[in-house]
């Protein structure tokens, strides 16, 4: 069995015995490398092991990330939408400063609410002006770019967000990689989308503007993803599935606890109702 395989199975396994409806990821487990868990059970891998990348897989979403990023840097930016994550658009703006009239160009995303209601997430909605035109990520742009079958890519594409919507359920922390792009990270309920240095600098095309993005924290660089702690020590990456460890988060507060005791109960359908 190779480490994607493991991996999904687990999933799929958890999934049927908490009697959810079942969570399948048949185009996954066809895309997977035949690389073997070099003779350990995945409950047995460490937590600082990651596991392998998966080509085929991270190249249909290495395309995604080309599609998302090629509209956005448009001269007159489109609206880019990833069907089941949400939506990238641009907020531009002028600033006189240093005797010289400056052009700020601020990358934003939102995350799809039906998402964010999946565990409560904690992010900001930022509406895309009527004037900006918004355009899917096509399944079909995306096809011609890979060796693979438009149906193929439809289905890499919603099995690994399916995986995404799972980690997510379980409480479990995330990092989704759009390569050139950026990073949407999720710790707990609070929700970042960091952003590629080199994508800055092609949208301004000026080191002081992004320069004063990142200082200011309009714009949060994916450099800085690394360094946000986790509860668990670890998060789950993709779209190359691995685990990656990353500083841990101090203990929860009671206060915290029970709001998050809470939230799982509401997740369930059943209404807490916990006193201190």
């Amino acid at each position: 069995m190779t480490n994607l395989e493991a991996l999904i199975t687990n999933i799929e396994l958890c999934s049927k015995a908490d009697g959810c409806s079942t969570v399948t990821f048949p185009t996954l487990k066809k895309l997977s490398v035949n690389d073997v868990l070099m003779g350990r059970e995945l409950a047995d891998v460490e937590l600082d092991v990651s596991f392998p990348c998966f080509p085929d897989v991270t190249t249909i979403w290495s395309s995604v990330s080309k599609h998302v990023r090629q509209q956005l840097l448009q001269i007159k930016p489109q609206a880019v939408s990833v069907q089941g994550l949400g939506i990238f658009h641009i907020q531009k703006w002028l600033s006189f400063e240093n005797e010289e009239v400056l052009t700020f160009r601020r990358p934003l995303f939102s995350l799809s609410r039906t998402v964010a209601q999946i565990r409560e997430l904690r992010c900001a909605f930022v509406p895309v002006p009527d004037e900006i035109k918004k355009v899917p990520v096509s399944y079909k742009n995306i096809h011609l770019d890979v060796p693979y079958s438009e149906e193929v890519v439809q289905n890499c594409m919603q099995e690994t967000l399916n995986f995404f919507y799972f980690i997510l359920t379980n409480r479990q922390d995330i990092d989704l990689i759009l390569k050139d792009v950026g990073t949407l990270a999720i710790r707990g309920r609070e929700v970042t989308m960091a952003f590629c240095e080199d994508f800055l600098l092609s949208l301004n095309k000026s080191t002081y503007v992004v320069e004063k993005l990142l200082t200011k924290k309009w714009v949060i660089s994916d450099k800085e993803v690394a360094l946000f702690p986790s509860r668990f020590g670890r998060v789950y990456q993709l779209p190359q599935f691995e685990i990656r460890a990353v500083p841990r988060r101090a203990s929860l507060t009671d206060k915290e606890i029970l709001t998050e005791f809470e939230s799982a109960l509401s997740s369930m359908g059943i209404r807490g109702n916990v006193s201190e």
